[in-house]
């Protein structure tokens, strides 16, 4: 494997876990239907002459799934975002002269404190000293919206369009022979990031 383009661009922790659950659940239906295939050749007295599925490191599994428990967790702003609440925090943020390495700081932790914004943004007073609540307001307003559409993104979220983070956990300790403890928390799998585009890394000249 050859890397074509090193840090092409930054990504945020909601993009990040966007696409973690986007492969958990890639994984998690090519598990499905091997089982099912298993099982039907099992049923039929058909030997298994090869594995249906891939082999995954477990190591990567579970990082995977930690990931996605820490990304999601009450304490983090991603339960609050949305792509377009980024893309607009991002927009709001450009004429500020924020580098891009502080605008991914600000979407990835969404200050809302004026104490915050001094450990993201490098001489903040003599910088942006009167845009302090400029910004917070910024990152207020791109949260406020995300919590105004709530409801439609609840019902977009149904069993029925895709896996839980439980079922994931579970196909996944199928694999393993492991149990699982049916009152962990689900977390929703859909939803599509590209705004990666607005924190693109700077050409060298």
């Amino acid at each position: 494997m050859e890397v074509l383009h090193p840090r092409a661009a930054l990504l945020s922790n909601f993009e990040v876990l966007t696409l973690l659950r986007e492969l958990d659940a890639d994984h998690v239906a090519r598990t499905k239907t091997a089982l099912r295939i298993k099982k039907e050749e099992d049923a039929a007295g058909k030997p298994t002459l090869e594995p249906h599925t891939e082999e995954v490191s477990e190591n990567l599994r579970t990082v995977e799934l930690e990931t996605i428990q820490y990304l999601s967790a009450d304490y983090q702003p991603t339960l609050q975002q949305s792509e377009h609440g980024i893309s607009q925090l991002v927009r709001d943020l450009a004429p500020l002269s924020l580098t891009k390495a502080e605008k991914l700081q600000v979407v990835n932790l969404a200050p809302t404190e004026p104490v915050e914004l001094y450990v993201i943004i490098e001489e903040l007073e003599d910088r942006l000293g009167d845009c302090m609540d400029e910004i917070l307001g910024i990152v207020t307003r791109s949260l406020s919206a995300t919590a105004g559409t709530a409801p439609a993104a609840a019902q977009s979220t149904s069993p029925t369009n895709g896996p839980t983070h439980t079922e994931i956990v579970d196909a996944y300790e199928v694999e393993q022979g492991w149990e699982h403890d049916a009152e962990d928390a689900d977390f929703d799998d859909s939803g599509d990031v590209r705004v990666e585009g607005d924190l693109d890394m700077e050409q060298d000249d």
